[in-house]
């Protein structure tokens, strides 16, 4: 998601109301979200940028075990000032680097489950004939089974956080009185 407002109020003000909305991403281990504050929203205001989150909904190590906290979307984005108050334009969903680690990661489970069929396959005919069919069909079904894994984690993520944007951009509406620009 990409989107550019404008806001009739001044980058300072803007700032300052983002902070009103937004706890610190002060680490508070012994706070059941992981971080210090009651508000909804964690993240980092600057006077030029921002970066926001969810918090996290349940208990914090339980959260970390869920693919929604791996797919965590964020919502970072710019103020600047311009001849009408301020233009701030968003950027929101999960990391980018995020994304590439999950797919390095299921590129090298399904390379290397393929790896092991393949390289195993001639062992098994000349050592152990009778079950190399079945050796090479249960190597197939273990490769679909945990490619169906990979595939099921970020949609079990999206459900977990897809109304997180929506959330965080309706709180941003309402506090900074944001206009779409064209």
């Amino acid at each position: 998601m990409l989107k550019s407002f404008s806001s009739p109020l001044e980058p300072g003000v803007v700032a300052a109301n983002l902070k009103q909305i937004v706890d610190e991403e002060e680490v508070d281990p012994k706070s059941a979200t992981l971080y210090a504050g009651e508000r909804l929203f964690v993240g980092h205001i600057r006077s030029d940028r921002f970066k926001i989150f969810r918090r996290p909904p349940v208990y914090w190590p339980l959260w970390w075990l869920t693919p929604g906290q791996w797919f965590k979307p964020v919502m970072a984005g710019t103020i600047t000032g311009n001849e009408n108050g301020t233009k701030i334009e968003i950027v929101g969903g999960t990391p980018l680097w995020i994304k590439i680690c999950y797919a390095l990661a299921l590129l090298c489970g399904a390379g290397l489950i393929t790896l092991v069929i393949f390289f195993r396959y001639p062992y098994d005919i000349a050592h152990h004939p009778v079950r190399s069919g079945a050796n090479m069909l249960l190597g197939i079904v273990v490769l679909h089974v945990v490619a169906g894994i990979f595939v099921v984690l970020p949609l079990i993520g999206w459900l977990l956080t897809r109304n997180d944007l929506t959330a965080i951009l309706n709180e941003l509406k309402s506090r900074l009185r944001l206009e779409p620009q064209i």
